[in-house]
């Protein structure tokens, strides 16, 4: 009875450890880089992010808007009905600044159509 007790001690629970650690790691690794609300100051210089927060809730984050940049799409990517080149894709935007990436929707019903045409514009100074 000590061996087993003993192997369960050394083996099994160090192992369930690490197990539980390891989800837990990941579970406060993953990408919650997506913003759920985005709005501008008045003089539209600050952009006011919201983002889901590591496990629950949402955080919000302040952007200048002349650091975010609009990365490249790339020609093929692994999920092939959410690629960067469709309208209703997603786009992926960098603030240079803090090196930070924010996923955003690029479907019409998303977005201010007011706003959107000058946010595009104003975040595509690298590659257009």
């Amino acid at each position: 009875m000590n061996i087993q007790y003993g192997a369960k001690r050394t083996v099994v629970r160090s192992s369930h450890t690490m197990y539980v650690a390891t989800a837990m790691a990941l579970l406060y690794g993953m990408d919650f880089d997506y913003v759920t609300k985005m709005r501008y100051n008045k003089d539209k210089d600050l952009v006011f992010v919201t983002k889901p927060d590591k496990l629950w809730g949402e955080k919000e984050h302040v952007y200048e808007v002349h650091h975010l940049e609009q990365m490249v799409p790339a020609p093929v990517t692994a999920m092939k009905h959410m690629s960067a080149m469709r309208h209703d894709g997603i786009m992926t935007v960098k603030d240079m600044a803090q090196n930070e990436n924010l996923k955003f929707y690029k479907e019409d019903k998303y977005w201010n159509a007011d706003l959107k045409k000058e946010f595009m514009n104003e975040t595509r100074g690298l590659w257009e």
